[in-house]
């Protein structure tokens, strides 16, 4: 009997099976495997799933790659055909990764789709995502995808970006929290977690996607990096995806300062890194710095870029020729298939690379359990803005309730969900007519996204007279499903919406539209006591909503059975116990407003009315207090806070110091109270945040009752980037902030 060959022994380590099977194959290919093809079916025209593939159809992929990008819902016996063919057929029987995107929700046709990243964040709540992750990756691996470009872990900085709703927030901490929950469920079934956009993409110039970013090396460290470094080293990230743009001249796919030095020297990550979607070739058609495919392809792999997608340029026959040159050594082509074929052998793929079969899918996806996950989650993560007066929550007995809005019969589910999932999605007015009854819903759209008619307006208007409340759904629309679509018109054959936010879909105003806007006061105007739901991708601006509707809910994009949610939070059958994970400016002219600045950014202690906590007037006409900070959130109860303490007022920079708060339940609610954590370094030779996020809990609490919320504060919180660039400790006085609360420790 022949002996079998080390790399298809399961019982041998990985980096003998790698040597094993890199000793086995030609040039071509290795470069195979470094190549990635989008949407698989498209090269398939007419194949009959149920039937193998045929030799001329896989040779026909095999110049693509040996990789392929799923979210055109290939079936399970598509899959499954394709890899019995490679792992059976093929010389070498190396399977096919089969790569996708799970941002909030496995994105097949058949996903749950879960709230939005940034509602994810609003929980404070990392538990909640691990479980959020864990049943993604359930469905994700069911589909047969064994890797997926998630979670994204830019910082929203400026929100005239449009990719703001796929990230966890402003913050580096919170980020790294939800981030490394992400991953550790997302690969606890099986899944390798890509991260991305490696690094810095979150504050580009102007807000537009893919602009340079501007960012000294201590604020890369500090802020932008974080939280990529404790996926990687904490969470166990397997791969990772560069980012588009530029950091100080230096494109992130050819920066090898970044992808190796960093990445891999100092962080000893060892995965493939995934480029983004034509990253190569930006460097070329979009950057500017390599003339042609071949010095693109040059500076992507000597930067540590292992595999291209999703169509060949770099590294495509021009680069077979500069390592047949000798111009690319084959080390380095070894080195990044090595890694390609290494992430392979963990993932067990060689073993088992198939989808589950179609008639059992129902058993993993779109199950009950997961449909809950995702309206709890939208029930955690809805921030109460407003509430004067306990308009909130509604009374069952209420009379007729005019539903007005453009997103009050469209569940805005954001980008990277497919439109089946928006078709069954349960909107708002379905849900509030499931609540009370059609006969005491008054429905009219009164405008569409950014345009609309004086019909529909007198229409809503009319409606709300009527009504006993009015609750107006507004926000964003980010559903243009591969289409860049920009109008100045709204075109009923586009889904009759101008699309709002997204990738790509960037602003200079961060108002709503005119028209959601005119429609907001006059209902207001008639009189009928207004609610006000957004449905929104980045923060807006609303200073004439927070000075005249009485309760304001952001919902965030609410999942495919966010109405459910809402309505309950409206009614008051869920608390409100979402906090925000973004600073909401009160004009674009604020940007950036993240909360974590410098002090010299805005807060003056002694300018009039000044505070660690509250800036006085720096503007000539305005305040650079932003209109809702980073943390806010009401309840329909309140809580106190009291007895600050920390357990050692002196302690040394290797000790652990325990942080220890109470907290009380005060009004006539249960509910739940996100407690935030801000930590000082009071003097620092270099310098720091006026104030920075080191932990949250969230606590439940009955009416009446307390409980002492404890933290751990130790050396990496105590640390900042020295003059070397390398994490350092600065003895001196910290000042711990929680609540309106304030005590200090010294460390020596």
């Amino acid at each position: 009997m022949e002996k079998k060959p080390v790399y298809k022994d399961a019982e041998r380590p990985v980096g003998e099976r790698v040597a094993d099977l890199l000793s086995r194959m030609t040039l071509e290919e290795k470069i195979e495997q470094m190549r990635l093809f989008e949407k698989p079916l498209q090269h398939f025209p007419g194949h009959d799933d149920s039937k193998p593939f045929t030799d001329e159809e896989i040779e026909r992929i095999r110049t693509l790659g040996a990789t392929i990008y799923s979210t055109d819902s290939a079936s399970a016996d598509f899959i499954n055909n394709l890899q019995d063919y490679m792992l059976h057929k093929t010389r070498l029987g190396i399977p096919m990764s089969v790569h996708g995107e799970s941002l909030h929700g496995a994105m097949n046709e058949n996903g749950t789709v879960f709230p939005n990243p940034t509602a994810m964040a609003a929980t404070f709540d990392d538990g909640l995502i691990g479980e959020v992750a864990d049943a993604i990756g359930e469905e994700v691996r069911a589909n047969g995808v064994v890797q997926t470009y998630a979670p994204n872990l830019d910082l929203t900085q400026d929100p005239r970006w449009g990719r703001c709703e796929e990230n966890f927030g402003e913050d580096p901490y919170l980020t790294a929290r939800m981030g490394v929950a992400y991953v550790k469920g997302l690969q606890s079934r099986g899944v390798a977690a890509s991260p991305k956009h490696f690094a810095a993409h979150g504050m580009p110039q102007s807000g537009l996607n893919r602009a340079a970013v501007h960012c000294g090396e201590r604020e890369l460290r500090e802020s932008y990096l974080y939280p990529f470094k404790k996926v990687f080293q904490e969470g166990g990230a397997m791969s990772v995806m560069p980012a588009y743009s530029e950091i100080d001249g230096i494109p992130c796919h050819s920066n090898r300062y970044l992808l190796t030095d960093i990445l891999r020297g100092e962080w000893g990550f060892e995965g493939p890194v995934v480029s983004d979607w034509g990253g190569l070739y930006y460097l070329h058609g979009l950057h500017y710095v390599a003339k042609d495919a071949a010095e693109a392809g040059r500076m992507g792999i000597f930067a540590g870029v292992d595999m291209e997608a999703p169509n060949v340029f770099g590294f495509g026959n021009e680069f077979v020729e500069e390592v047949r040159k000798g111009n690319i050594p084959m080390e380095l082509v070894d080195r990044a298939v090595g890694r390609i074929l290494a992430l392979k052998f963990r993932l067990g793929l060689f073993e088992n690379p198939y989808a589950v079969p179609e008639d059992r899918k129902k058993e993993f996806i779109h199950t009950r359990r997961h449909l809950d996950l995702a309206q709890r989650t939208e029930e955690e993560g809805a921030v109460l803005l407003k509430n004067e007066n306990d308009m909130l929550p509604l009374k069952d007995g209420i009379g007729k309730i005019a539903l007005i809005g453009p997103n009050a019969d469209i569940l805005q589910l954001g980008d990277y969900a497919l439109p089946k999932a928006t078709e069954r999605a349960v909107t708002v007015k379905q849900a509030l007519e499931e609540r009370v009854g059609k006969d005491r819903v008054l429905f009219s759209r009164g405008c569409n996204i950014a345009f609309g008619t004086q019909q529909m307006h007198e229409e809503a208007v009319a409606a709300a007279k009527a009504a006993d409340v009015a609750v107006v759904v507004l926000g964003d629309n980010s559903s243009f499903y591969n289409n860049e679509f920009w109008s100045d018109r709204e075109d009923p054959a586009v889904r009759s919406n101008s699309v709002t936010c997204g990738e790509t879909f960037d602003v200079d105003d961060l108002n709503l539209p005119p028209v959601q806007q005119k429609l907001l006061e006059d209902v207001f105007a008639t009189g009928t006591p207004t609610v006000l739901v957004m449905q929104s991708g980045r923060p807006h601006s609303m200073v004439w909503a927070q000075e005249h509707i009485p309760a304001i809910l952001e919902a965030f994009y609410a999942g495919e059975v966010g109405g459910y949610a809402i309505v309950r939070l409206l009614f008051g059958d869920v608390n409100p116990s979402g906090k925000l994970p973004w600073s909401v400016p009160r004009s674009v002219g604020q940007i950036p407003v993240y909360y974590n600045a410098k002090p010299s950014c805005g807060v003056r202690e002694n300018m009039p009315g000044g505070s660690p906590d509250r800036a006085g007037r720096m503007y000539v006409f305005n305040t650079p207090e932003p209109l809702y900070k980073f943390g806010f959130g009401l309840s329909y109860t309140t809580f106190s806070y009291s007895d600050l303490a920390v357990d050692k007022p002196v302690c040394g920079a290797d000790e652990t110091v325990r942080v220890s708060v109470k907290v009380r339940n005060t009004g006539g609610r249960k509910g739940k109270e996100t407690v935030l954590l801000y930590l000082r370094n009071r003097y620092c030779p270099v310098t720091q945040p006026r104030i920075r996020l080191r932990g949250f809990r969230k606590i439940e609490l009955k009416p009446g009752k307390e409980k002492r919320v404890e933290f751990s504060l130790n050396r990496e919180d105590f640390e900042y980037i020295g003059t070397d660039m390398s994490p350092c400790v600065s003895p001196g006085t910290f000042d711990v902030f929680i609540d309106k609360l304030q005590t200090e420790f010294v460390l020596q």
